[in-house]
């Protein structure tokens, strides 16, 4: 059976449509086993031999993102010109969001809030930067980071700033990879960091072995990409659950059930309510 399934796959992946419709199928019927497979065969990605964080980790933030959990996604304007602007976060401040996603990428010796390095040719520039985006947040407000560019490089560059201030408790890491929890754990003994968020965006194994070591990890926080929502058949107790990108009431609608948040637009409103 996994001889099979890693014969298919690297049939189907072949092609950029196959790419798609295998991941589809692979998610949605199969709990992303075909992926996992291959994963297992070309890479040493395991879930189960990260480094557990420090006991009593601090999740404050997650109460001051309300229920549902919202999340500005790209400071609440993703996909928009005016993504990861200070007018976004501005924006999404105003609407009741108190958790600010932020993109950033390391360039020039400094850290640029955006998606993508190199020039953002039809994105708005307003002067967006980790040091200028502490000085604009709220007191009230955290941050979560999505980094872009070399986690370790952007890591340490982050602790740096934040040891020994008042931001440290206000910046969330996102953690991506096993070896994440090693660097993160020895940041977190220089900065009183809060709980980071474990996220599968970018992990090639099964959402279910991710999932499965969420608690063994101390995580109280876990990001899906709404596409491989449908693959976690078991759901972490104790764990919130949070997904991404929602940016319409159909994705939300799709999430709400199973998810406890979003990563979303600062505008999107569901009815009478924000989500």
């Amino acid at each position: 059976m996994v001889l099979l399934a890693l014969v298919m796959g690297l049939s189907l992946a072949a092609t950029t449509a196959g790419r798609r419709w295998l991941h589809r199928v692979d998610s949605e019927w199969l709990g992303e086993r075909i992926m996992d497979t291959l994963t297992r065969v070309r890479s040493s990605e395991d879930w189960s031999s990260a480094q557990p964080l420090q006991p009593s980790q601090d999740y404050r933030w997650l109460k001051a993102a309300g229920a549902p959990i919202r999340i500005a996604h790209a400071l609440g304007e993703s996909g928009m010109p005016t993504a990861n602007t200070l007018g976004a976060m501005r924006r999404a401040y105003q609407a009741g969001f108190r958790i600010f996603e932020v993109d950033l990428v390391l360039e020039d010796g400094e850290l640029r809030c955006q998606h993508d390095p190199g020039p953002q040719t039809e994105m708005v520039r307003d002067g967006c930067t980790f040091e200028t985006l502490l000085g604009a947040l709220p007191p009230d407000a955290f941050l979560v980071l999505d980094i872009k560019t070399d986690f370790e490089a952007v890591g340490r560059r982050i602790v740096e700033r934040v040891t020994g201030t008042s931001d440290a408790p206000r910046v969330v890491f996102q953690l991506y990879r096993p070896e994440d929890f090693r660097s993160f754990g020895l940041w977190q003994s220089q900065a009183p960091l809060p709980g980071p968020i474990l996220t599968a965006y970018l992990s090639h194994r099964r959402v279910d072995h991710v999932a499965a070591n969420v608690g063994r990890l101390g995580v109280k926080a876990l990001t899906l990409p709404l596409e491989r929502l449908p693959a976690l058949s078991v759901r972490p107790g104790g764990v919130s659950l949070l997904v991404h990108p929602v940016h319409s009431c159909e994705t939300w609608g799709q999430a709400r059930n199973r998810a406890d948040g979003a990563y979303a637009l600062s505008s999107l409103r569901c009815g009478d309510h924000p989500l």
